[in-house]
């Protein structure tokens, strides 16, 4: 309406009027978290006997060690995990904004682990479906949907 203001003059009234409208306030509810234990229930749902239930082990691990979003973590390649002393991981984040992210000891070995079980080529994605492409944000929530639906069963 500022716009307004300054292109037509004419209707400098009614647009003061509708400027002189309050806004809507409102209050957003606080998001929650999870206690620890109920966090590493949900880590160890997934199955260590198949390539998806390994694969899903360390990519939530991963997620929740370095706090990235899901498109991060979809993005991650072989390349940008640096297994040596410090471990760390190398985020691309939104606005070409990338970040080097320290990793636990745990997650380090984890990743360790299954790049030597399942090895693969710098360039190509961490955490692969099964074609071998890179995860979609779809296929990371329904594969986190699962495991909180075994986490909660057990």
């Amino acid at each position: 309406m500022q716009y307004a203001a300054l292109k037509e003059p004419s209707a400098l009234g009614l647009i003061q009027s509708v400027l002189a409208i309050p806004m809507k306030r409102f209050e957003r509810p606080l998001v929650g978290f999870l206690p620890q234990p109920q966090v590493q229930a949900i880590l160890e749902a997934p199955p260590q006997s198949t390539w998806s239930g390994q694969r899903d082990r360390v990519m939530l691990t991963t997620l929740y060690n370095t706090g990235a979003r899901v498109s991060e973590l979809t993005g991650m390649r072989v390349c940008d995990v640096m297994l040596t002393s410090p471990a760390a991981i190398r985020i691309h984040g939104k606005g070409r904004k990338d970040r080097t992210v320290p990793l636990w000891r745990g997650t380090a070995s984890q990743i360790r682990g299954w790049l030597r079980a399942y090895p693969r080529g710098p360039d190509q994605p961490l955490f692969p479906n099964r074609q071998g492409a890179k995860m979609t944000r779809v296929g990371v929530t329904e594969r986190l949907h699962l495991a909180v639906q075994r986490a909660a069963a057990q």
